[in-house]
């Protein structure tokens, strides 16, 4: 876990080299390939969250709690051929800048109030469950100074979050980028590799499949 923070601060000062203007800071110079930028979207989109909510949901209703997820394919479409054009080609920075260009000042001031609210939640939310992931990896307490400190939920947060900035300030949306296609396939590999061993502990997916309660195997019950 050291290892991971000490690879993440290394990746913001590294591709601070990168950022010189704040074209380079929030677009990353605009010179990422479509594969890094879908990485990056997926590893976002997903996060860590993700893991600790559905592996939860998945506990407690079976197959039925992908239906969470797998609606996002009737509503990825729209946002792919009909959404995502108008933003590139009429080149605005933010969300909030189109609807000033489309509508008026007052809808960039409020599309920026809503933004910034569902964001606090979204990231709040991220945070906490990363901060539960990780409390129980770490010691109860540690030394400094001959001071024992206990180790907290909230000190595990605020640690992530004060990580998670310096290496944003530092490397923009290069280390950004980066650090989400690192962390990408960390998730890709991580979940398949638990899936793996979990059936391999069961002793094959025929008896998992057995094991399984009946409304648990149909993808749309109780849920």
């Amino acid at each position: 876990m050291v290892i991971y923070f000490i690879v993440i601060m290394l990746f913001g000062s590294y591709f601070g080299r990168y950022t010189k203007t704040t074209s380079d800071f929030f677009f990353g110079g605009r010179r990422f390939s479509w594969w890094l930028i879908t990485m990056s979207i997926v590893a976002t989109g997903v996060g860590s969250h993700s893991f600790v909510k559905y592996s939860a949901k998945g506990f407690e209703h079976g197959i039925s709690s992908s239906m969470t997820y797998l609606n996002d394919w009737f509503f990825i479409a729209f946002f792919m051929f009909g959404w995502l054009p108008i933003i590139v080609y009429s080149k605005v920075r933010s969300i909030p800048e189109y609807f000033e260009k489309r509508f008026s000042p007052s809808a960039r001031f409020l599309a920026t109030i809503l933004l910034l609210l569902y964001m606090i939640g979204y990231i709040g939310i991220g945070f906490l469950t990363l901060g539960k992931a990780v409390i129980p990896l770490l010691p109860e307490s540690f030394s400094i100074f001959g001071t024992t400190l206990p180790i907290t939920l909230m000190g595990a947060i605020i640690v992530i979050a004060v990580i998670t900035g310096i290496y944003i300030t530092f490397g923009g949306q290069t280390a950004v980028i980066f650090t989400d296609l690192l962390q990408g396939f960390i998730l890709l590999f991580a979940g398949m590799l638990l899936f793996f061993f979990g059936i391999t502990y069961l002793g094959g997916f025929d008896i998992f499949w057995n094991l399984l309660p009946m409304e648990w195997k149909l993808p749309l019950a109780d849920f």
